[in-house]
């Protein structure tokens, strides 16, 4: 079969929506390298593919540091010194077929010009996400500061292109979003803004969910039933040092009668809690996201992609605290559809977030219409539909194996 390379960013929102089509490939005889950074390893692993580390490189910011569209876009053109050096390395001993790159983090535009490869790019978040996270009064108000940035950015660009020798001048937008021969996106049609537009490059193919192998500590829930419901809190995996929003969560719902299950990541200080914290909340570090949605009647998220593609697939309602990059958008669409309530963690109150709960749970429209998104995210196809795309496009470039 094809020799395939993958290329990702240190982000569980960009590599765990993967994992299923990594899965399914590697199932029907794919050789697939997999380039990502250390933390994901076992999970990579697992699945029978050759995996190569990075240092994370996210890690070293502040990720809340990118409330400009221009520094966001720097912090992602600066990977390219990360990775592109290692797949230069990979391609002389290897000889790749295809290769799939993230649309945000995979560089994918100046890996294809340096193998000279068909390329397809998996989307993890909305398309042309950058049109919307780039519209604020806010933003235009820091005119001078983005071209401070803008200039950055072209020196940084620059040096770049002379180091790999890249045929393609580096520009903005293929910085941010950039686009394969074909584009894998993992949510549904419905789901997407405008998704109505795009033309037939891009592929709505929904969430390919399989077994991550997370942790289930002291998450085991009972199966739901409608006089002890259950919350589920997490601010996904990079956005979670906001110990504040951890401590109005346990103030306004120290009276829930339900369960409350509360991820907090590995930044928070758990003994910082102590005192806070009701009886009838569970709080661990990590939480197995998946079983735990299954039974949820309610999450409270950051508005991760990933995350609220998961809950809707599973019919949960949301409230959505958006915390940076693209999580704003994806809040004012869960609220659009009808599917939950965005929340500002600036100047959200416990009686806000109380309230937002007890109007959730209380108005059984909410549950509907997340329902209704998460048939269209199922009817999507996931892997089969991922699948097929992918024979098509080997079909399309004469690849045989």
């Amino acid at each position: 079969m094809a020799k395939v390379l993958f290329v990702n960013g240190p982000a569980s929102g960009h590599v765990y929506p993967t994992l299923g089509l990594v899965e399914e490939l590697a199932a029907l005889g794919e050789e697939i390298t997999y380039v990502s950074s250390h933390e994901f390893r076992s999970q990579l692993e697992r699945l029978n593919v050759a995996f190569v580390a990075y240092d994370n490189f996210l890690s070293r910011d502040n990720p809340f540091d990118t409330q400009l569209y221009m520094s966001f876009v720097l912090k992602i053109l600066k990977s390219y010194e990360v990775i592109l050096p290692i797949v230069m390395e990979l391609a002389e001993r290897h000889s790749f077929d295809y290769f799939i790159h993230d649309s945000m983090y995979g560089c994918g535009t100046a890996i294809a010009d340096l193998l000279g490869i068909p390329h397809i790019a998996a989307c993890t978040s909305f398309i042309h996400a950058e049109r919307f996270t780039n519209k604020s009064d806010k933003e235009a108000n820091r005119l001078q500061e983005n071209l401070l940035l803008l200039k950055r950015f072209r020196v940084l660009a620059a040096g770049i292109e002379r180091k790999f020798g890249l045929k393609r001048r580096v520009e903005i937008h293929n910085v941010f979003f950039n686009e394969g021969n074909i584009n894998l996106v993992f949510t549904s049609e419905q789901f997407q803004p405008f998704g109505g537009t795009l033309d037939g490059r891009f592929k709505f193919i929904g969430p390919c969910l399989t077994n991550r192998f997370d942790s289930a500590a002291n998450c085991q829930t009972e199966e739901r039933d409608r006089d002890k419901r259950t919350i589920y809190i997490s601010m996904g995996t990079v956005y979670n040092d906001v110990r504040s929003l951890y401590e109005l969560c346990c103030e306004a719902l120290s009276s829930f009668d339900g369960r409350v299950i509360m991820s907090v990541g590995n930044q928070v200080d758990l003994n910082a809690l102590e005192g806070k914290i009701p009886p009838h909340f569970t709080v661990v570090r990590f939480a197995p996201q998946l079983e735990v949605l299954r039974r949820s009647d309610l999450f409270i998220t950051h508005g991760g992609m990933n995350s609220v593609n998961e809950a809707l697939y599973y019919h949960v309602p949301l409230i959505v605290v958006p915390m940076a990059a693209d999580q704003p958008m994806v809040g004012e669409r869960v609220a659009e559809l009808g599917a939950g309530i965005m929340l500002d963690r600036h100047t959200m109150t416990a009686d806000r977030l109380r309230d937002a709960v007890e109007e959730i749970l209380h108005t059984p429209e909410f549950a509907v219409h997340s329902a209704r998104i998460g048939d269209g995210l199922r009817a999507a196809g996931g892997q089969k539909k991922a699948i097929e795309e992918i024979r098509r496009f080997k079909e399309a470039h004469n690849i045989k194996r």
